[in-house]
């Protein structure tokens, strides 16, 4: 049925889950817009769970989504956090897309200088934040979960030349995952005829948990709006 709301598909990180783009997606949907956040298949918390599922798992659990979004609105914009960015651009493929946005989505990933950094910060504040995540991030990156990651990756990087609709692509400066020349890469190599990129100096990786995050938030609905008009 036609609808004329803007649909949005909101899609987490490798090994992440709705948690991580909640704060984005509850706010479109207070501002009108019709929202869809999938849960990547193997992504329950449970290392077993993630070393089962590939990665064409999970772009057919984001599909699944697209498709239900697509029966209340013919104008859906992807919104890819992290990997979320790079199922995005698969599904954008293969979809009538109105638009891609991408959040710290990795090209290049690890920066290893700011993962220094921030053990360094560790240190000087005596606490182990960083070290922590650092941690809970290798538990839920089983082996066969990270082949599968660089195997989404290394498919999506041809594909990202058939993605003609409006994009946005955002990136953290400070993001310790993600490598920030992602970003001139997924430009040079997107063909959609209007792009806009947005960089924050703060809010690493887990950007819409942090406080850069009203920023981020302003900037995507801004975007969105601009589709409504």
């Amino acid at each position: 049925m036609e609808n004329s709301k803007v649909g949005c598909i909101v899609i987490h990180g490798f090994g992440g889950n709705i948690y991580e783009v909640e704060p984005l997606a509850e706010y479109l949907v207070n501002k009108g817009f019709e929202v869809s956040c999938p849960q990547l298949k193997g992504h329950t918390g449970n290392r077993q769970d993630m070393k089962k599922a590939t990665y064409e798992d999970w772009i057919s659990s984001a599909e699944e989504e697209l498709l239900r979004l697509k029966e209340k609105t013919n104008d859906i914009a992807i919104i890819g956090f992290s990997m979320g960015g790079l199922i995005g651009v698969n599904l954008a493929c293969k979809h009538d897309i109105k638009a891609l946005v991408t959040i710290n989505t990795p090209i290049y990933y690890w920066n290893l200088k700011r993962v220094l950094l921030n053990l360094l910060e560790d240190i000087k504040n005596r606490k182990a934040d960083n070290l922590q995540r650092y941690m809970r991030a290798r538990k839920n990156s089983p082996i066969p979960a990270m082949h599968n990651f660089l195997l989404l990756l290394n498919q999506t990087k041809p594909l990202l030349c058939k993605v003609k609709c409006n994009a946005l692509i955002t990136q953290a400066k400070d993001d310790d995952t993600v490598r920030i020349r992602s970003v001139d890469y997924l430009s040079e190599h997107l063909s959609s005829e209007h792009k806009e990129i947005k960089y924050y100096s703060n809010g690493g990786h887990q950007i819409l948990r942090s406080q850069s995050a009203d920023n981020v938030i302003s900037d995507v609905t801004a975007f969105l709006d601009s589709l409504r008009n």
